[in-house]
């Protein structure tokens, strides 16, 4: 077994350094989709399955972007971000089936 680390491992278990613009720019999204779930919450209260199915369809975009940048998935190797767009494509298949489902009853 070896121990040497090559330069590639070296790399991904080195420490990100991100800016204060990336920061501010993902705290900016963040809070201008908050506002979005809030304003389609108290206005759009007469489409109550398209109100219901935006303000997860934009959680889940929050969800993506808290993911990406708060838990350094932008840094780790592609299988990952992958992985967490077949769970949030397979989310969004189940609440399209379950919509659908509520509408035809």
């Amino acid at each position: 077994m070896s121990t040497k680390n090559t330069s590639k491992d070296h790399m991904e278990d080195a420490p990100h350094i991100t800016s204060y613009v990336e920061h501010f720019g993902t705290w900016v999204s963040l809070i201008l989709l908050t506002f979005m779930t809030v304003f389609i919450s108290v206005f759009g209260a007469d489409l109550n399955t398209l109100t219901v199915a935006t303000a997860m369809f934009i959680a889940s975009v929050k969800a993506l972007v808290v993911a990406y940048y708060f838990m350094h998935l932008k840094y780790d190797p592609k299988i990952y971000r992958v992985m967490i767009l077949v769970v949030m494509a397979l989310f969004m298949v189940f609440m399209t089936m379950t919509i659908i489902d509520y509408l035809t009853r």
